[in-house]
Formats: C-alpha cells, sequence, structure tokens
C-alpha cells in the first residue's frame, strides 16, 4: 500500500496567508490576482505578485492598485525575513503602520502610497537599515515626522506628501546624503521653518513641501543644492526674500515659489539658471524691478510674476527668451512702454501685462506672435490705436484691452481671426462704426464694447453670430433701430445696450431669445409697447427697460417670468392698470420700479405674493385705492408710493413704522392707523403725510425736549456721583476693592432666581476668569448654587459717551438664542459710566463672530445662519461693525440700514465711502447684494431664503471671472498658475 506524502506550505507562505485572511471576501473571490494563491502549494513562489530567491524565500510583495480591502496589516508579514520590497499601494489599506515592519532588515522599497492608513509614522521604521525608497504618500497619517528616519543611511527618495502630518521637519534629516526626493508637501500643519541643514543633501533633485504650514526664510544654504531640479515651495507662510544663492541652483528647472509672503526683489541671480523652464512667482509682495539678468534664462518656458508689487518697466531684454511661453506680469505697478522686443518671443502663447500703469502704444509688432492665444491689456494707460496686425495672431482667442485710453476703430482684421472667443474692449474712447465684417469672426462668444464712443447703426450682421453669449455695446453712441436680426442669436444669454441713441419699437422677434438671462434697453428713445413676446424669457432674470419712450400697458405675458428678479420700467410713458400677473412673479426679490409713468387704478390683490421684494418704487403715477396689501410685502427695505392718488390706512408693521413720509408725499388722502384699517384721529400725524417740513419741525422739537431731558439726567446723575466720591474720599481706591454701594438698576431679560445683591457680591478678584478688551468677567455662584458669568465693564472718561452703543449692543446680546453664544439673562447699571475701555467698539463683534438677533420664544433653526450672514454682508458692504457709535443713534447694523433705506436716502449711501468710486456696473452688483443681505434679515424667519436660495441669488449677481472687465477686472489666467 502506497502512501501520497503530505505537503505543507513553507512559512513565507503562512505569513501571506495572513494577508489573504485579512482581506474581505468579495475582493478575495474577484481578484484574479489572489485567485492564484493556493494554500496548498508547497512555497508562494508561484502566486502572483510574489517573487522568491532561488533559495524559495520571499523577496518580493507586490500588490499595486489590487483592491484588498483592509482594515489593518497584519503584523504576520513581519516575519518574510528576506523582504526587499513591498508594494501595497493604492490597495484600500486602512489602520495604522505595524512597528513591527521595521524589523524588515532588508527592505530597499517599502510603498504603502495612496490608501487610508492613519496613525503615526513608526519610528521603528528607522530599523529599515537597507530602505532606499519610501513611500507613505497619500493617506491619513499624523503626528511628527520621526527623527529616527535620519538613521535611514542609504534612503534616496522620502515621499510623505499629503497627509496631515503636524510638528516640524526634524533637522536630522539633514544627514540623509544620498537622498534625490524630499516630499512632504500637502501637510496643512506641518510648521516651523525649513531646517538649513537639508542643504547639505547635495543629491536632492526635488525639494517639495508645498501646501504647508511653514514659515521662515527660504535657507540660502539651498545653494548648495548643485542637483535640484524642482523646487516646490509655495502656498506656505515662508516670508523674506528669495536667497540669490538660489542662482548657483545649475540643475533647477521648475521654481515654484508663488503663493507665500515672500518681499525684497527678484535676485538678478536667477539669470544663471540656464536650465529653469519653469518660474512662478506670483501671489506673493515682491518688490523692485524685473531684472534684465532673467534673459539669460534661456530655457524658460513660463515666467508668472503676477500678483506681486514689481515696478519699473518691463525689460526689453526679455525679448531674448524665444522659447518663453507664458508671461504673466500682470496686477503689479509695471510703468512705461511695452517693449516691442516682445515680439520676438515667438513661442508666446499667453502675454498677461493687466492691471498696471503702463502706457504708451501696443507695438505694432505683437502681430508677430502667431502662436499667441490670449493677450490681456485692460486697467492700463495704454493710448492710441488698436494695431491691425493683431489680424496674424491667427491662434488668438482672447483679447482684452479694455479700461484703457486708446482710440480710433476696431480695425476690421481683428474680426477675421476665426478662433477668436472674447474680444473685451471695455472703457475706451474708441469711435467709429461696428464694422459689418464682424459676421465673420463666428468664434466670438463675448462682444463686450461698453463704454466707448462708437457710433452708427448696429450692423445687421450681429445676428450672424450663432456662438454669441454675451453683447455688451452699453454707453456709446449707437443709433438708428435695433437689428431684429439679434434675435438669431439663440445662445445669447446678456444683450445690454443701454445708454445709446437707439430709436423706434423694440423688435418682437427678441422674444425669441429663450436663454436670455438679463436684458438692459435702457436709457434709449424706444418707442411702442412692451412685446408680448418677453413672455417667453424663461429664463430672464433683470429685464431693465427704464428712460425711454415706451407707451401701453404692461404685458400679460409677464407672468411667466419665474426666474425675474429685478424689473425697472420707470420713467416712460405706460399706462393703463397695472395687471394682476405682476403678483405672479414671485421670484421678484430684489427691485420693482414702475415710477414715472401713466399707470391707473388700484393695486392688483395679487401683489401681496411679492413676499420676497426688497424695494417696491410706484412713485409718480396716477395710482389710487388703498395700500393695504403692501402690508404683506415683508421683506421690503425700501418702498415709494410718493406722486400717487392713494387712500385709506397706512399699514401698521414695523417696515411701515420706519418709513419717512418722504415715501408718502402727496397722496393726501392716506393717513395714519392704530389698527392698519381704519384711519387714527391725530390729525398732525396725518397732515405729516402731506406736509414734509411739519414732521421735520415736530422732530426737531421732540429731539430738543429729548437732548434737554438727557441733559438734565446726566448733570444730575454725574453731580450726585462726585458728591458721593466726595464723601467717601479715597477710601475704596486706596483699598483696592472698588465700592458698590450706589444706586443699581437691574433689568433681568427673564425670570431670575438672584438679586443685583446676588451679583455684586461675587465681584472679587479671586472669581475672576477673564479680561478683554471692554472688561473683566467674574465667575458668579447664586444662592441657589447656580453658576453665572458676570461681565463688568471698563469704567470711562467723563466725555465719553458711549451709552448709545451699549444700548444697542444689549438689545442685540438680550435677544440672542444660539448654541454657540452665551445667553444675556440681564444687564445692570449705576451712576457710573460705561465704555469699551481701551478698545474702539463695544464690543468684540466681527465680521466672523456671526450676529443672531430673536426673540426668545424663536427657535434656532437654518434661517438664523441666513440672519446671521446677513449680517456679516451688511458688515462687508457698509464697511461698518454690527454694533458702533459711528453707526448712528447706537442702532445695531441691521436697523441702521433699515432706517436709511426707510428714510428714502439712496441706497448707494448704505455701501462703504471707498467703493463709491469703483465702475457703475460694480456698484449696481453690491446694491443688489445690499438687496439679498436685506432678504436675509427680514423680520420674519419664514419670509427669509434658505442658504441655497441665497446661493442661488448671489450666483446671480455675480459675473464670471472672465466677465470682470466690465467693471475693472481681468479674465481669469489660464494656465500659468499651474504647479
Amino acid at each position: 500500500m502506497t502512501t501520497t506524502p503530505v505537503t505543507s506550505l513553507s512559512p513565507d507562505g503562512q505569513a501571506l496567508l495572513s494577508l489573504l485572511a485579512a482581506t474581505d471576501p468579495y475582493s478575495k473571490s474577484s481578484s484574479s490576482i489572489l485567485s492564484t494563491w493556493n494554500p496548498s502549494s508547497q512555497t508562494p513562489c508561484s502566486w502572483q505578485g510574489i517573487t522568491c530567491s532561488p533559495q524559495n524565500r520571499v523577496i518580493s510583495l507586490s500588490l499595486p492598485n489590487t483592491f484588498l480591502n483592509l482594515s489593518s496589516l497584519p503584523s504576520q508579514l513581519s516575519s518574510l525575513s528576506y523582504l526587499q520590497l513591498l508594494n501595497l499601494s493604492s490597495t484600500n489599506v486602512s489602520g495604522t503602520i505595524p512597528p513591527s515592519f521595521g524589523l524588515f532588515t532588508h527592505l530597499r522599497l517599502l510603498d504603502l502610497s495612496s490608501n487610508s492608513l492613519s496613525g503615526p509614522i513608526p519610528p521603528e521604521l528607522s530599523g529599515l537599515i537597507s530602505l532606499q525608497f519610501l513611500f507613505l504618500n497619500s493617506n491619513r497619517l499624523s503626528g511628527r515626522i520621526p527623527q529616527q528616519l535620519a538613521n535611514l543611511s542609504s534612503l534616496q527618495v522620502l515621499c510623505l506628501q499629503d497627509n496631515i502630518l503636524n510638528g516640524s521637519i526634524p533637522s536630522q534629516l539633514g544627514s540623509l546624503v544620498s537622498l534625490q526626493q524630499f516630499r512632504v508637501g500637502g501637510n496643512p500643519y506641518l510648521t516651523g521653518e525649513i531646517p538649513p541643514q537639508l542643504g547639505s543633501l547635495t543629491n536632492l533633485t526635488t525639494f517639495g513641501v508645498a501646501a504647508t504650514g511653514l514659515s521662515g526664510v527660504v535657507p540660502p544654504t539651498f545653494g548648495n543644492l548643485i542637483n535640484l531640479q524642482t523646487l516646490a515651495l509655495y502656498d506656505t507662510e515662508i516670508f523674506g526674500s528669495i536667497p540669490p544663492e538660489l542662482g548657483l541652483c545649475s540643475e533647477l528647472r521648475n521654481l515654484y515659489l508663488h503663493m507665500n509672503k515672500l518681499t525684497g526683489s527678484i535676485p538678478p541671480q536667477l539669470g544663471k539658471l540656464q536650465k529653469l523652464t519653469s518660474l512662478l512667482l506670483w501671489g506673493n509682495s515682491i518688490t523692485g524691478t524685473i531684472p534684465a539678468e532673467l534673459s539669460n534664462c534661456t530655457s524658460l518656458v513660463v515666467f508668472d510674476a503676477s500678483a506681486n508689487d514689481i515696478s519699473g518697466e518691463i525689460p526689453g531684454d526679455l525679448g531674448k527668451l524665444v522659447v518663453l511661453e507664458q508671461l504673466h506680469l500682470s496686477d503689479n505697478l509695471l510703468t512705461g512702454l511695452i517693449p516691442w522686443q516682445l515680439s520676438n518671443c515667438t513661442s508666446l502663447t499667453a502675454l498677461q501685462l493687466d492691471k498696471n500703469q503702463l502706457s504708451g502704444l501696443i507695438p505694432w509688432q505683437i502681430g508677430n506672435l502667431q502662436y499667441l492665444q490670449s493677450f490681456f491689456l485692460w486697467g492700463n494707460l495704454v493710448s492710441g490705436t488698436i494695431p491691425s496686425s493683431f489680424g496674424n495672431c491667427t491662434e488668438l482667442y482672447a483679447l482684452d484691452l479694455s479700461r484703457n485710453k486708446l482710440t480710433g476703430s476696431i480695425p476690421e482684421e481683428i474680426f477675421g481671426l476665426k478662433k477668436l472667443s472674447k474680444l473685451l474692449l471695455l472703457g475706451n474712447s474708441l469711435s467709429g462704426g461696428l464694422p459689418r465684417s464682424v459676421s465673420n469672426c463666428q468664434s466670438l462668444v463675448r462682444l463686450r464694447l461698453g463704454e466707448n464712443q462708437l457710433s452708427g447703426q448696429i450692423p445687421k450682421e450681429i445676428g450672424q453670430l450663432q456662438n454669441l453669449v454675451f453683447l455688451d455695446l452699453y454707453m456709446n453712441h449707437f443709433s438708428g433701430s435695433l437689428p431684429l436680426q439679434i434675435a438669431n442669436i439663440t445662445v445669447l444669454e446678456l444683450l445690454d445696450v443701454h445708454n445709446n441713441y437707439i430709436t423706434g419699437e423694440i423688435p418682437s422677434q427678441l422674444g425669441e431669445l429663450v436663454n436670455l438671462e438679463q436684458l438692459d434697453l435702457s436709457r434709449n428713445s424706444f418707442t411702442g409697447e412692451i412685446p408680448w413676446s418677453f413672455g417667453n424669457f424663461s429664463y430672464l432674470n433683470k429685464l431693465i427697460l427704464n428712460n425711454n419712450l415706451l407707451t401701453g400697458s404692461i404685458p400679460k405675458s409677464i407672468r411667466n417670468l419665474q426666474k425675474l428678479t429685478l424689473l425697472d420700467l420707470s420713467f416712460n410713458s405706460l399706462s393703463g392698470a397695472i395687471p394682476p400677473e405682476i403678483g405672479y412673479v414671485t421670484s421678484l426679490t430684489i427691485s420693482l420700479d414702475l415710477s414715472s409713468n401713466g399707470f391707473t387704478g388700484e393695486l392688483p390683490e395679487t401683489m401681496s405674493g411679492l413676499t420676497q421684494l426688497q424695494s417696491l418704487d410706484l412713485s409718480r403715477n396716477m395710482l389710487y385705492g388703498r395700500i393695504t396689501i403692501l402690508g404683506f410685502l415683508t421683506s421690503l427695505t425700501s418702498l415709494n408710493i410718493s406722486h400717487n392718488n392713494f387712500s385709506g390706512p397706512i399699514p401698521v408693521t414695523p417696515f411701515f413704522r420706519t418709513l419717512s413720509s418722504n415715501a408718502y408725499v402727496q397722496n393726501l388722502n392716506l393717513c395714519e392707523s392704530l389698527d392698519g384699517t381704519t384711519c387714527s384721529s391725530s390729525q398732525i400725524r396725518k397732515n405729516g403725510l402731506r406736509s414734509p417740513k411739519t414732521v421735520a419741525l415736530i422732530s426737531v422739537i421732540l429731539a430738543s425736549v429729548t437732548l434737554a431731558v438727557i441733559a438734565s439726567w446726566i448733570l444730575v446723575a454725574r453731580n450726585h456721583k462726585y458728591m458721593m466720591e466726595k464723601s467717601l474720599g479715597t477710601t475704596a481706591s486706596s483699598s483696592g476693592v472698588e465700592d458698590f454701594s450706589y444706586p443699581w438698576t437691574f433689568i433681568p431679560f427673564q425670570k431670575l432666581n438672584f438679586t443685583i445683591d446676588n451679583i455684586l457680591d461675587c465681584l472679587k478678584d479671586e472669581n475672576v476668569i477673564g479680561k478683554g478688551c471692554s472688561g473683566i468677567v467674574y465667575k458668579a455662584e447664586m444662592p441657589n448654587g447656580e453658576l453665572i458669568a458676570v461681565k463688568k465693564l471698563w469704567k470711562t472718561k467723563r466725555e465719553e459717551d458711549p451709552v448709545d452703543s451699549f444700548a444697542a449692543e444689549i438689545q442685540i446680546l438680550g435677544h440672542i438664542r444660539h448654541r454657540n453664544i452665551v445667553k444675556l439673562l440681564g444687564v445692570a447699571g449705576s451712576y457710573g459710566y460705561i465704555a469699551p475701555g481701551k478698545c474702539s467698539r463695544s464690543s468684540d463683534f466681527l465680521a466672523y463672530n456671526l450676529l443672531l438677533k430673536y426673540g426668545y420664544t424663536m427657535n434656532i433653526t437654518e434661517k438664523s445662519d441666513v440672519y446671521s450672514y446677513g449680517v456679516v454682508l451688511l458688515e462687508i458692504l457698509s464697511g461698518r461693525s454690527a454694533v458702533e457709535s459711528q453707526v448712528g443713534d447706537g442702532l445695531h447694523i441691521v436697523e441702521w440700514v433699515k432706517k436709511k433705506m426707510g428714510s428714502f436716502e439712496p441706497a448707494v449711501t448704505v455701501l462703504d465711502s471707498k467703493l463709491h468710486g469703483l465702475p457703475d456696473q460694480m456698484v449696481q452688483e453690491m446694491l443688489q447684494t445690499l438687496g439679498i443681505a436685506m432678504f436675509c434679515v427680514n423680520s420674519s424667519p419664514v419670509e427669509r431664503p434658505t442658504m441655497k436660495e441665497v446661493v442661488a441669488l448671489l450666483m446671480e449677481v455675480k459675473s464670471p471671472p472672465e466677465e470682470w472687465g466690465k467693471t475693472s477686472q481681468p479674465l481669469i489666467k489660464q494656465s500659468s498658475n499651474q504647479s
């Protein structure tokens, strides 16, 4: 009888089976690699992913991109004592790195990258004495970089990037003299300075620490890195100047120093880097001039020094860079002429010189750049004419010469460019007509010629531009009729021809532009009626037709404009009743302006549905009847119904109580009301609606009396305090204990189980838990055991009187209910004076300390955060804090804005005065944002938008970045920022 010998798997095979056992069943069965791992084998040497020595010992385990789905790495693998290569990259492994992996004394490569490993890097890995390549990048590893890694004397590649490591880079790593790649970028919590000892790594070819929290300076010792090819040191907190020693790194190809805090000038020594292909310095605070020596970097392909403070002229020597493809110098302080020598950079594809102070003419030689794709020059002082030689730049797709001093006509040659997509010439002094040859440029997507002196008729051939999305011809001298052929541009989204001399009727064919989002025909001489076909604009969000000669009524098809947020028909000759259909356009949120027309009749009941409307102007019409329905418009921040024939009681709502009489003037039969349904008997208030002078006189009298009373109170209070201080002498001050014996007024915001005396007893030094700009915070234990915090504000000089701001702050704090803000239980005061002390405001509210103003019965919901966001928007737009004396009358910012807008002041007065000089279009967008902010702070939470709706509204206001040329902003940079 014969028996079959029993075979058993070798110990190395058993260790590998631990990996197989940890793999989830699905991955095991579906993997063609793991299916070859047969436990019945004598050795694993035939298994896929395994390599053995002649002695059948496993020397390589390589399973990259194999879906193992391991929750942890089995420590049994460490028994593979002859292992030289371990590659488990991209295998979906989680858990920690076993410290036992430090036992692989023969291991030369360890690759665990692109997994979900967490925890620290084990210091035990320093036992891998033969290791040459360590890839732990793209995981979730945390903790510090172990200084013990400096023991890996054979290490050539160290990749730890894209983790969440913290701490600093160990200076001991400077002893890894064999290291060629050092990459720790993408660890945002990595801090400290770059150790100068790393300058000893003379074999280093790649040094990457981008997107970290590293600070300090670029070590001058890096000049010793004679083999360095890539220095990726961007998006950090690095400051100081660029060390000239980098000019000694003769092998350097890529120098990425952008998005840091670098200062000083560009070292001319960088001109020694003849192998340099990419020099990215943008987004720093670099000063000085561009060194002409950079023209010696003959291999340079990309040079981006934009968004700095570089001054002086552009060196003509840069024209020697014949392989240069991208030159980005925008957003600096450059002056002088555009050097014609740049035309010798025959490989240029992108030339961006926008937002500088360049002057003189555009060199005609630019037309020699046959590969040029984008040329941005907006926001300079360039004069003269547009060179016709641009017609030779056959690859050009974006040309932005906006906001300069260009004159003359638009060269017809430009419209012969078959790839031109964006032509922006806004804000110059161009004259002449728009040539009929514009139709040849079929590739045009955006044609923006506003704010010039172009004249003549708009050519009908423009209707052949089938790809045109934006057509801006506003603020020119165009005359004649609007060509109906524009209706053929079916993809058109924006049509703006305001402020011209266009006559005739509005072509009804425009209704075929079903993708239109903004239509502005204002400030022309259009006649006739508003076309019924405008009801086809299902995507339209702004319709602006004011200041024309339009007649007839508002078409009932207006009801179909369900995305309309702004409608301005003011200053026309429209007549008839306001159609009920307008009340169904519930998307109207920004403004409805029907003023200065001939509308008659009563307000349609359906208008009560415009609950999200911010601004309504019906002034100077012939409307009559009651205005009761306006009380339902709970989002209103601005209203003008003056110069009509309205009658009856004024709605009794918080908004109407803040309105100035200017909003009602010349409505002789309107009256004040106590209940909103019947007129009150107060003849004085009623007459006030007729005469703003009467209101002003009464206000002055009341204000004078009020001031007299307040002044008397202050004098009495001060005298009382002085007498008390005189009688007490210096006893309190000398003892260091403050006297609280003078009378106190205590105003609780809810029912409390303690008194002011209980609080005063706790105001002792041993109970101090903090101090701030505005006062001291005490811990106070009440008799019932309740612990509360008490803030005692600093005293101030007698001439300072922040009572109004303090009252406003208390009004806010007393009504806040938010999980992240301590509830204010009450406020107490004496005859003493309370003030912000060393700070400029009486609270610590900043734009990031969100303000939530709520009554006691309201719950915190998503609408709470919307209110907070609205307050932040108001702070940003007005340049004022939520509560400060400069806001006026001690009002918090919401009430201050409502008061200004309710008093019939122009909305622009709310904006920060620094913003008033900006282009009109930008100011208009800020005013629309103001409307959205007021929408967010509506006193009724149910009428506030959700944050999703707020984002949608802001997106409607915000122009795409490439449209910023309309508001003195650049087309977005293309590919120069790649790193």
